[in-house]
């Protein structure tokens, strides 16, 4: 019987154009990208529920307390499997310094789950162009997009093997789809199966896993295309870098910008010419 795993993505870093980080408008991110995780089908479920007892192990003193406190004062109903912590709430840099050995313990214990279970760490990013004019959101998200499903076809491919994509909510849904199901047929892409899912995170505990894997991704991509904007974000190298590398798959974040030559080069470049002269 042939294998089918379910990959579960979310975004990283921004969609919208970028300039700098210090621009009064463009200064968000300098990287888009989708990312998550992969696990075979039939371990879906026994980790869905690794996810949703780990943060109510994590938050059982104040976070989940008062969220419930909060929606019952106001006359709702608290529903935990329902209640999720946002990935850029929990991998903030004031939470990583406060709480190094919290985070970094559960962070491995998921990606532990993932790997033994037979899954993997996925994404893809790209840097984003700076001149404004030429960056168009909808093209970079259904790039993006196009390059993951090739990669997971030709990883499948090899593994004899099939997948789903499960993807956080859009609005640009509908034309995802379109673009989804054009690579499934028009470029042969035959080891998905079915067009991405459109999925509230809300009732997907793996989407929330997802987003919490995205949070470190970005910061980590960030740092690696501008680490003199947010130096703080080393720490998300430091104490995930290695570990997110030995764990994933066909996964990077492509940066095809010119590259500003280092005071080393210029350096030995000067010489050169210096020499002619």
């Amino acid at each position: 019987m042939q294998d089918t795993y379910i990959v579960y993505l979310d975004e990283f870093g921004h969609i919208g154009p970028y300039i700098s980080a210090d621009h009064p408008k463009h200064k968000t991110h300098p990287v888009f990208g989708l990312g998550g995780f992969v696990i075979p089908i039939c371990e879906a479920r026994s980790f869905s529920s690794f996810f949703f007892n780990l943060k109510q192990n994590l938050f059982s003193n104040y976070d989940i307390p008062k969220a419930r406190k909060d929606i019952e004062k106001d006359g709702g109903n608290f529903q935990l499997s329902m209640w999720e912590k946002k990935g850029s709430k929990q991998y903030s840099v004031t939470n990583l310094k406060n709480y190094k050995n919290e985070i970094t313990r559960s962070t491995n214990r998921i990606i532990n789950k993932i790997t033994d279970k037979g899954g993997f760490l996925f994404f893809v990013g790209e840097a984003k162009n700076k001149k404004i004019e030429r960056h168009n959101s909808l093209t970079v998200y259904t790039s993006c997009l196009s390059e993951i499903i090739k990669r997971l076809d030709d990883e499948f491919k090899n593994k004899n093997a099939y997948f789903l994509i499960f993807m956080d909510d859009n609005e640009d849904s509908a034309n995802l789809v379109k673009k989804a199901i054009y690579d499934m047929h028009q470029k042969k892409k035959y080891q998905l199966i079915e067009a991405p899912v459109q999925v509230d995170s809300k009732l997907y505990q793996t989407i929330q896993c997802a987003d919490w894997l995205c949070s470190i991704y970005g910061k980590i991509a960030f740092y690696d295309i501008e680490p003199e904007s947010k130096p703080d974000y080393i720490l998300f190298k430091k104490y995930f870098g290695d570990r997110i590398a030995s764990a994933q798959k066909r996964s990077n974040v492509r940066n095809n910008l010119p590259k500003l030559a280092d005071e080393h080069s210029l350096r030995k470049l000067a010489e050169h010419y210096n020499k002619k002269i």
